[in-house]
């Protein structure tokens, strides 16, 4: 899928085309903030892996302080977690820093991958405030219920429920899907699980094909570099 919608300040849209990378282990990590977050296997072998840990989708954020906490990069390469096959996510945090680069990265829970991502641009004061990242018609509204919440005509629940609603309605949160029963939500589970895997057999089918081919073209060049030195006698027939 498409990256989501860019809502965030206007100062880290400068990243916006930039890649950041950290190797770690055997792995290599490549972030393209708003854009996605990569894995790469830096082992010299023929099945190396190199996969998406997430693709750009939203902001989690504290909605009665109306901060952002970090962003959710979803829908990344199959993972196997228990006896399930989810999608890989990441959690990107942003920490005000010298210069732009990636610091760390952890795996807390399988399939789960929590990324630090210091900036200067991170240190500005308004980075993290949801309120700068509104276009500027719907700040009044956004405002409006900061003053209902103030003066107790919003209860937490009813501050959050009204924020969500402004930021669904103009693209910086997804829209939530409303079932009528839980056999509905069952019903398109099901539906969903069921084209993953296909895609998934799909996906695997293509990548061994990819890596047969790839390991194809290595032989013959590998032959032919013997062969020149006398080492190999070619097949005539």
């Amino acid at each position: 899928r498409d990256p989501g919608p860019l809502c965030t300040h206007p100062a880290s849209k400068q990243l916006l085309g930039k890649c950041y990378e950290l190797e770690e282990g055997e792995y290599k990590y490549r972030v393209c903030p708003f854009q996605n977050i990569t894995q790469h296997e830096v082992a010299l072998k023929w099945n190396a892996y190199h996969g998406i840990l997430g693709i750009w989708q939203q902001w989690s954020y504290d909605p009665l302080y109306s901060t952002f906490l970090f962003a959710h990069y979803t829908d990344g390469d199959s993972c196997t977690k228990g006896v399930k096959t989810v999608s890989r996510v990441t959690h990107l945090y942003h920490v005000c820093g010298k210069r732009t680069h990636v610091t760390s990265v952890s795996e807390p829970q399988t399939c789960q991958y929590n990324i630090t991502l210091e900036s200067p641009l991170f240190c500005h004061a308004g980075f993290g405030d949801v309120f700068s990242a509104l276009p500027e018609d719907n700040r009044a509204e956004y405002t409006e219920s900061y003053l209902e919440f103030k003066h107790n005509i919003l209860t937490d629940k009813g501050v959050t429920a009204k924020r969500q609603e402004l930021l669904e309605k103009i693209g910086c949160l997804k829209v939530r899907k409303e079932f009528k029963d839980l056999e509905e939500c069952s019903k398109e589970y099901e539906e969903l699980y069921s084209k993953n895997k296909e895609l998934n057999e799909e996906i695997s089918q293509n990548e061994y094909q990819d890596n047969y081919s790839k390991l194809q073209s290595k032989y013959e060049e590998l032959l032919r570099v013997l062969t020149e030195n006398g080492l190999v006698i070619p097949d005539e027939h």
